[in-house]
């Protein structure tokens, strides 16, 4: 897991929020799409991820609930209690335990980084429950997760992407946080 990621909010920077251009890169998928609904990509997921030992992250209140029925041992879900940015009945969740952050709509969060930082260090399942929006918590995902792990996260209208986490991917992520704007804290 990376630790020097805390160089990416300097003093006072609360998030970081992606560039338009940022925004339109991040809507393709940076791992292998599954294509089609959730009844369509079950099985596929089944078949991947049985007897999986590595770590696993679901990033999206449907995708978690898919990952869920699994019933693999170690998993982090991340959720924020909407589906397509439309409100949606929590999705109940077999957890040890659960971490709350704040995350606003387009951007990555301190928050959030500290959140799926230590749900990464737990050996159990763990639900990160964000108030905003997760969306682009997969990145922080990917960029935290060691090498080798699993990043699932919903293509709306497509499937389900699913990312092997490698360096390059690692890199990749590194790179789109190092050219958001930072958002600093409101002055006391």
């Amino acid at each position: 897991m990376r630790s020097e990621w805390n160089k990416l909010f300097p003093s006072g920077v609360k998030a970081l929020a992606l560039t338009e251009g940022q925004r339109e890169y991040v809507r393709k998928p940076i791992g292998d799409l599954i294509r089609g609904s959730p009844e369509e990509t079950r099985g596929r997921l089944r078949s991947l991820l049985a007897g999986r030992s590595s770590l696993v992250i679901a990033v999206g209140d449907v995708v978690s609930a898919e990952v869920n029925a699994l019933g693999l041992s170690r998993v982090v879900f991340v959720t924020d209690d909407k589906s397509r940015r439309e409100e949606v009945t929590r999705v109940e969740l077999d957890v040890d335990e659960t971490v709350e952050c704040s995350n606003a709509a387009g951007t990555i969060s301190l928050e959030g980084f500290e959140a799926l930082e230590r749900a990464m260090r737990s050996a159990g399942r763990v639900r990160v429950v964000v108030r905003g929006e997760e969306d682009l918590l997969a990145l922080v995902a990917i960029y935290l997760a060691p090498n080798g792990s699993l990043v699932l996260y919903g293509q709306p209208s497509e499937g389900v992407v699913m990312v092997e986490v490698r360096e390059d991917l690692k890199s990749l992520a590194e790179l789109i946080f190092a050219g958001a704007v930072q958002v600093r804290a409101p002055s006391a």
